[in-house]
């Protein structure tokens, strides 16, 4: 069976503080990180999906895609090769959702390549104390693996509606600009928790594969609370969860790429080995697939 694989991976690093810059800055440099390492131009992506969060000036209209394709020289002319970009928002989901959109499209036949992309950013001067997000971006391209043991296997996605009350976030107009605000509730992790166990269960059967298969689990880098409850709660050895909160702590959506990303450069990762990225969000949606290196 034809398999999809990560082409290339760049990502935009969270800096210091004082050197803090926007969304598409990180967007923009996480897709020319990326298009360094690929074998292919920017004329070659033919779709370009974006699933950041939070962005410079809260823009809601246009889709920041545009800005992010225009910035990154991507088909901007009216003749010639066409991109077409769009965003797709799912919380902490979002990258791995528009991975699987990606997926299925170049599977169809009707493109050859296309990336993913993402960055986290919040402009207010006085932000909430909520808004614990550092500033990055990442972007992967993807196209049909030339190893069909290599790639993207099956992708399980679950909301679980009933924890929905407790994250909520929403820009409030009363200031000039707008400024954002989040609503984060006591059990919010203990949420996160609960809702993991049958996404990675289904994931695995659907897959035929058992927790002594997988080398590694990347999770959402949420906080160290989460990650040292998250062993017991999907049935996986300790060393196999990868936390990297010292280092990056929470990005939201592109976080788990940026993990990613580090254990690639560090040569962590094997070839042949089976690793599991798992994305959490607020919903609470659960998104996980297994990838085989």
């Amino acid at each position: 069976m034809k398999k999809i694989r990560i082409e290339s991976i760049g990502v935009s690093y969270p800096r210091k503080k004082f050197w803090k810059i926007g969304s598409l800055s990180h967007a923009v440099r996480a897709g020319l990180s990326c298009l360094k390492n690929s074998n292919y131009h920017p004329m070659d992506v033919q779709v370009l999906i974006n699933s950041g969060i939070y962005r410079d000036g809260h823009y809601a209209e246009p889709a920041f895609s545009t800005f992010i394709q225009k910035k990154l020289g991507i088909n901007t002319e009216f003749q010639g090769r066409r991109t077409l970009s769009f965003d797709l928002q799912n919380g902490g989901c979002g990258m791995l959702n528009g991975i699987h959109v990606l997926i299925n499209l170049i599977l169809s036949g009707r493109i050859y390549s296309g990336m993913v992309i993402s960055s986290e950013a919040n402009a207010d001067k006085k932000p909430d104390p909520n808004y614990q997000y550092i500033n990055s971006g990442a972007a992967v391209m993807l196209d049909l693996s030339p190893n069909s043991q290599i790639g993207f296997g099956n992708f399980v996605f679950k909301s679980f509606e009933k924890y929905m009350h407790l994250y909520s976030s929403f820009v409030s107009l009363a200031q000039k600009y707008g400024r954002l605000f989040i609503e984060k509730k006591k059990g919010l992790e203990d949420a996160y928790l609960a809702c993991v166990q049958p996404v990675i269960k289904e994931l695995l059967d659907e897959e035929n594969l058992s927790a002594d298969d997988i080398s590694f689990v990347i999770p959402s880098q949420i906080s160290e609370y989460f990650l040292n409850k998250l062993p017991e709660n999907i049935y996986f050895s300790a060393e196999k969860i990868i936390n990297l909160t010292h280092q990056y702590t929470d990005t939201l959506t592109t976080s788990v790429f940026l993990s990613l990303k580090h254990l690639l450069d560090k040569k962590v990762i094997k070839p042949g080995q089976k690793v599991i990225l798992l994305t959490v969000g607020a919903g609470i949606t659960v998104g996980a697939s297994i990838y085989y290196f």
